[in-house]
Formats: structure tokens, sequence, C-alpha cells
């Protein structure tokens, strides 16, 4: 359910978006500053509550993983993300010149990790890593390696939020357990496990929003394999119907 918060940041950002439209015949550079800041703000805030209210009605009683294929993040979504931050800083750059030194400066640095992610998602380097579920247990694909995690090694599952996003928080039994290829990482996934148990207080913290899923849906579908061990030979690779294929 959205929170008071979430309202809040609707109504900031059309307060503000209408006070970027009146400016424009005036004062034309801080009304097109204003719109490119809080354009994209008020579009991420509306988001979040559609997102919550889609939530609230998914009462799943059963959900399922298509097994043995790599799901990666969605392309569309990141490349929308470096886009929009590629032309907001762009846009605070040319017309932001009267607000100082400090303000110029976050419209470079906006702009510059906007286009770093772009020329990433161009040259095929951005996404990479991926999800696969299997009736062993699931992989995650890293850039430089991947490790699988055997369902009767995960401890506990949890949904929650990381930065006003959907999160999915997953404990293990055993560190250890989990194998690594290559395994010269291995130090590095525990490392990362590490990191992730003092930020984010799990060692494993996933966005399904990246991979285009409903974050109760997948909770709903991964407690049922945790719980029942039969029901995880529906894993075992199966093709994609041809209309998802596609």
């Amino acid at each position: 359910m959205p929170s008071l918060k979430d309202w809040g940041m609707v109504a900031i950002g059309i307060a503000f978006v209408a006070g970027g439209l009146m400016l424009l015949p005036h004062k034309r550079d801080v009304g097109i500053v204003t719109l490119a800041f809080f354009g994209p703000c008020l579009v991420v805030a509306v988001h979040n509550i559609l997102r919550k209210f889609r939530f609230r009605r998914q009462r799943a009683l059963k959900a399922e993983i298509i097994g043995g294929v790599p799901i990666r993040p969605s392309l569309a979504q990141i490349l929308g993300i470096a886009l929009t931050l590629t032309l907001m800083g762009v846009v605070l750059i040319v017309f932001g010149r009267s607000y100082g030194l400090i303000f110029w400066t976050i419209a470079w640095i906006i702009a510059l990790i906007g286009g770093a992610l772009l020329i990433g998602v161009l040259f095929g380097r951005i996404p990479n890593d991926y999800l696969q579920f299997d009736p062993d247990g699931i992989t995650f694909g890293r850039a430089r390696y991947k490790y699988m995690v055997p369902w009767d090694n995960i401890a506990q599952l949890s949904g929650g939020t990381m930065h006003e996003n959907p999160a999915l928080f997953i404990w293990l039994h055993d560190h250890e357990r989990v194998s690594v290829q290559p395994s010269e990482a291995k130090t590095q996934l525990l490392k990362a496990f590490a990191t992730g148990t003092s930020w984010a207080g799990a060692p494993i913290m996933l966005l399904p929003s990246r991979y285009n899923l409903d974050l109760p849906l997948l909770l709903c579908a991964l407690e049922r394999y945790l719980s029942d061990p039969a029901a995880r030979s529906e894993l075992a690779h199966r093709m994609l119907p041809r209309a998802a294929r596609r």
C-alpha cells in the first residue's frame, strides 16, 4: 500500500512541475531546469505508487518459474535509465549555468553517469548478470563468475525494499556450501556475502524489477520450492512458449 511519503513525493513533484511550467514564459532557463529535474522525479514517484497498487492486487495461490533458462535484466529498462540520466544532465548543464558551481558539478556527474551507462549498454557490457532456476538450486551469474545456491542451503527468504525498490533478501545456512565457477572466485564471493550482510542485512539481495519480475509472485514461487522439494522438478529445462520467446 502506498505510504504517506509516496503521496508526498507525488505532491512535491506535481508542485515543482507546475511551477516550472509557469516559469517558462518569464524565466526560460529556470523553468527548463525545474522541469528537467522534477519531471523524471514525478514519473518515478507515480510509478512507485502504481507498482504498490499492483502488488496489493496480486494474491497468487501458486506461482511457477520457467527453469533452465537464464533470466537477464531488462535491457529496455536500463537503456531508459541511461538515456534519462544523460538527457537530464545535458539539459541541466546547458540551462543551469546561473545556479552556481555546485549545481553545475552535480549536473556533470549526472550526465557522466548516464553516458557511462549508455556506452555500457551499447557495447554490450551492461547488463552482464542473470538468474537461473534449476531443480538443484538458483544460479546467480555475475560479470566474472557465477555461483549456485542449493535449495536446501537457503535458510530464509524475505521481501522488502531497498532505496524504494522492491527487494528480495536471501539468507544461507552455510556460505561455504555455495559452488562457484571459476573456483578461484570463491574468496571474492565470500567478501560479497559479507558486504551484502553489512549493507543490506542479508548475504544475497536482488531487485526483481530489474529482471521484469514482480516481487510477490517471485516470493510465492520460491517459498513453494523451499517448502515442497518435489515441486522443484518443474524447474527441469523447459522450452519457453513461442509467444514468450518473441
